[in-house]
């Protein structure tokens, strides 16, 4: 929201800003050749939605993958006055442009959106935008203009879509309340945070760019139950007991809760507890001086027998072999 005699909190920010701290750069490629051997191309594809198969295809680039972001020429909080509207012929830069409340209309090189509230648009540069509000519902928008290059010549920045409905909107207007708080910040260290935030900014738009395509995008709601819940798990809720307490403590039925589960994390309900007391076991086997039966008792398996064939289906060695070849096993002497 650069024009239209609006009232907003925008700044540019200063030669001392950009100068002040290190650059921080994410070299994600060993960690995708990991993911790569492990999925294997086929699967990696199915990763990705439509969009990015499309964008990396063309581009050969991941998201993210060493690129350095930089301020651009400014960033900032608006309610648009009555009769506001918004005419670019040429962006000069890329621009988040969030929208907190209100509706309207925005044409992006001639292709035209709606504009609801936790809607993102990704704007580059060379876009032409014409937009405008609905008389009786004002837009409030969060804007940051930015720059990206590829470090060290490789590699690229690959946007996310044009139009993204936030999944977590809450998280995301946090994430731009951070980035406008750094106009105001000591410039010591403030272009690393603001390439480190504008990154978890675009992960979350990449995120919500997979959620989309799926129907019945999950409410607010429904992502605290799991988060809730996750928590509980973590801190040793695991059987079935503690699954039709969860459920209660939720409002809502076992299976439900269980769905919930499935969408969001990929395994249910009871396959994602087991997951977590086997992570608590290898952790226990590894860091721990207790007993192997004494480990078995505590995280709630039935005995000693059902443990050992459980953890050798899952990591291959039996508790005791895993423990002799951790490199941080305890003594237990």
């Amino acid at each position: 929201m650069e024009r239209g005699g609006r009232i907003c909190m925008e700044t540019r920010l200063t030669a001392k800003f950009r100068a002040a701290g290190p650059k921080v750069m994410y070299n994600v490629r060993q960690r995708q050749a990991v993911v790569a051997g492990r999925t294997g191309r086929g699967e990696e594809k199915e990763m990705r939605t439509e969009g990015e198969a499309r964008e990396a295809a063309g581009r050969g680039a991941s998201p993210i993958a060493l690129v350095e972001l930089e301020p651009g020429r400014s960033m900032g909080k608006a309610r648009c006055e009555p009769g506001w509207s918004w005419q670019v012929k040429e962006m000069p830069d890329y621009d988040l442009w969030y929208a907190v409340a209100g509706r309207g209309s925005i044409a992006v090189n001639g292709q035209r959106h709606p504009i609801a509230p936790g809607c993102c648009f990704t704007l580059r540069p060379g876009d032409r935008i014409e937009a405008e509000q609905h008389p009786d519902e004002r837009l409030t928008v969060m804007f940051v203009h930015f720059q990206a290059s590829a470090a060290g010549g490789t590699g690229g920045f690959r946007a996310p879509d044009c139009r993204v409905e936030v999944g977590d909107t809450a998280r995301f207007e946090s994430l731009m309340g951070r980035l406008l708080e750094l106009r105001d910040m000591p410039p010591a260290w403030a272009e690393a945070e603001f390439d480190c935030t504008l990154k978890l900014l675009l992960l979350e738009l990449y995120r919500s760019e997979r959620q989309q395509p799926l129907a019945g995008r999950s409410t607010l709601r429904q992502r605290e139950l799991v988060r809730t819940a996750s928590d509980r798990l973590r801190q040793g809720a695991w059987t079935a007991a503690d699954f039709d307490s969860l459920a209660a403590e939720a409002g809502v039925s076992q299976r439900y809760l269980s769905e919930l589960f499935k969408r969001h994390t990929g395994r249910t309900l009871k396959t994602y507890a087991a997951g977590l007391r086997m992570e608590r076991a290898r952790l226990l086997l590894a860091e721990s001086g207790m007993p192997i039966t004494r480990i078995a008792e505590a995280l709630g398996y039935a005995d000693l027998y059902s443990f050992s064939k459980l953890f050798k289906e899952h990591n291959g060695l039996s508790p005791s072999e895993y423990r002799r070849r951790a490199p941080t096993t305890i003594s237990t002497k």
